[in-house]
């Protein structure tokens, strides 16, 4: 059955009704452990398990089914020992109370959180307690004339290679080699014979089960790695981290799966040079067009047609031999290698990621469709942040920094559509400096524009990280404060007039603020503004530093 969704009437009804669904039904503890990262369907209603924290879901998954394959093992292993009439009782003894508690500290591992560290101490630990279990089974049927103990030992290999790669089934097969050898000894010197040809064929199988099981699990860490990899990268992408961020998560991914680094990305210049942005320095350092021609002369290669084709290049780097490409990149001294990624973004290079190498190395296909992928996905990301860079400049005064009129505008009209949605209310307050004519007949322009400056910077300080400030035109500032009502406002409005006349740096600056509360006072968004300000100017024609409700001019005569 499939997970379905259901209406909150049906999910009453269904859990009234029908009996197959049972809330808190009771399962087996070694059931729920089986279970565990899979969805369980009750009747209609789909439950999930909560999130692990720390272990990869693909280790918890492993150890799930390992601890089923030591469970068949521990019946398979029990069961038949009646059966071997000459199996030495010591060894198989042993053999049942290590695997047996294994089980049990593996059911009350797998029954918390653990770290990704944790994991791999326990999965050492569990492949020593397996070849031990694996090698006391060999030994207690040594006695059998039809010895064949050692078929367990291929699957030592397997457990090796999952957890820790060829290197791992490689030393299992080993270690395997050598018992199996020491196992045939013992045979003989209790008169049976294995005959050279069944011995090679063990040490030939042992071999080949572990070359592929360990080629096999060395691909799909490969895979693993390149996922994680790529989800990660897109992760601080989408966060929209620094570029020095994006470029410290690669040099730490890549260095882990390749062992390469990228201690920076170059960003294409109009004029056909690139800028560099590297994460271990604050250094700005440019490579120059000149120094781009440079290199394709030296090397023979047209490098940005390569690029603009979207062909990496590596260069294999000798010291003396090539300091042209050296200096004219910047290279470390340690270089032995660069592989040079081209971003492209809109159609067209942005750039490149210079993939360093301590080796002289070439990248196969595989490590170069990875780096291609990530070079893509670092082009996106620089795209979407030209893209939002430009929106912001589109939405922002020049001279203060804040959102400009038309942007407020856009805000107030979806605030508004947001409170009559949710019922909720909001104030709009209205800043006018008092007198400011007279400040820049005064002290010039120049004053003028340092004080209207700093008196945005102060009320953006002031405001909760949720209001919108903006520069409404001229000397006019006006905020959006949600979910205040008429008080609150009042209060945020006389704490912001007293951090203006604390820094204004004594110019005689002060402000003039109307408050318009929605939808109390209006509940159009051209109604609301022309309320704000009334208000604003009932104050001005009071005098100076007023604070006036929306409210009060409409009781004024």
């Amino acid at each position: 059955m499939e997970p379905t969704q259901v209406g909150a009437q049906e999910l009453v009804g269904t859990l009234l009704e029908d009996p197959a669904v049972e809330v808190g039904s009771r399962r087996s503890r070694l059931r729920r452990l089986l279970d565990a990262g899979r969805w369980r369907s009750q009747g209609r209603v789909a439950t999930h398990p909560a999130a692990r924290v720390g272990a990869s879901v693909a280790d918890v998954d492993f150890q799930r089914w390992m601890l089923l394959i030591r469970l068949v093992g521990l019946a398979g292993v029990a069961g038949l020992a009646p059966l071997y009439g000459h199996a030495e009782p010591i060894a198989l003894g042993s053999a049942l109370l290590l695997l047996g508690s294994l089980i049990l500290v593996q059911v009350v591992w797998m029954r918390g959180a653990r770290s990704p560290a944790a994991w791999q101490r326990f999965a050492v630990a569990a492949f020593a307690v397996d070849s031990a279990v694996g090698y006391l089974v060999g030994e207690s049927l040594l006695g059998s004339p039809d010895w064949i103990g050692f078929f367990v030992y291929p699957i030592l290999a397997l457990e090796g290679a999952v957890f820790f790669g060829m290197s791992g089934a490689i030393a299992s097969a080993v270690s395997s080699g050598f018992v199996f050898i020491g196992q045939v000894e013992l045979r003989s010197a209790l008169g049976y014979q294995t005959s050279p040809q069944v011995q090679v064929m063990v040490f030939v199988m042992l071999f080949m089960y572990a070359l592929f099981v360990g080629s096999f699990a060395r691909v799909g860490r490969r895979v693993r790695g390149d996922l994680a990899t790529l989800i990660e990268v897109t992760g601080v992408l989408s966060r929209q981290e620094s570029p020095t961020r994006i470029v410290q998560t690669l040099d730490a991914r890549l260095r882990e799966l390749l062992g390469a680094r990228v201690r920076s990305v170059a960003l294409r210049r109009p004029d056909g040079g690139y800028d560099i942005l590297r994460w271990r320095s604050s250094e700005a350092r440019t490579i120059e067009p000149g120094a781009v021609s440079g290199v394709s002369r030296f090397t023979g290669r047209d490098i940005e047609a390569d690029f603009r084709d979207r062909r990496a290049v590596t260069f294999k780097i000798t010291p003396g031999r090539d300091d042209g490409i050296i200096v004219g990149l910047g290279l470390p001294a340690w270089v032995r290698s660069i592989t040079m990624v081209p971003i492209h973004s809109d159609g067209g290079l942005s750039g490149f990621l210079p993939v360093l190498w301590e080796t002289p190395r070439v990248p196969n296909t595989d490590e170069l469709e990875l780096l291609h992928g990530l070079a893509d996905q670092t082009g996106l990301a620089f795209a979407h942040a030209q893209l939002q860079r430009a929106r912001e400049l589109a939405a922002t005064d020049n001279l203060t920094g804040l959102i400009n009129h038309r942007s407020f505008q856009d805000l107030l009209r979806r605030q508004i559509r947001d409170a009559e949605a949710h019922d909720r209310h909001f104030a709009v307050l209205f800043c006018d400096l008092d007198d400011f004519q007279e400040l820049n007949d005064q002290h010039g322009h120049a004053v003028g524009d340092l004080v209207l400056h700093r008196v945005a910077g102060t009320l953006k300080a002031g405001a909760r990280g949720r209001d919108v400030v903006a520069r409404y035109g001229g000397d006019e500032i006006a905020l959006i404060l949600p979910d205040l009502d008429r008080a609150q406002a009042t209060e945020v409005a006389a704490r912001l007039r007293a951090a203006v006349r604390l820094t204004e740096g004594g110019l005689g600056v002060d402000l003039t603020i109307g408050i318009a509360v929605y939808p109390d006072d209006a509940i159009d968004p051209a109604e609301l503004m022309a309320r704000v300000h009334a208000a604003t100017y009932a104050g001005k024609r009071r005098g100076r530093g007023n604070i006036v409700q929306a409210i009060e001019v409409a009781a004024e005569p």
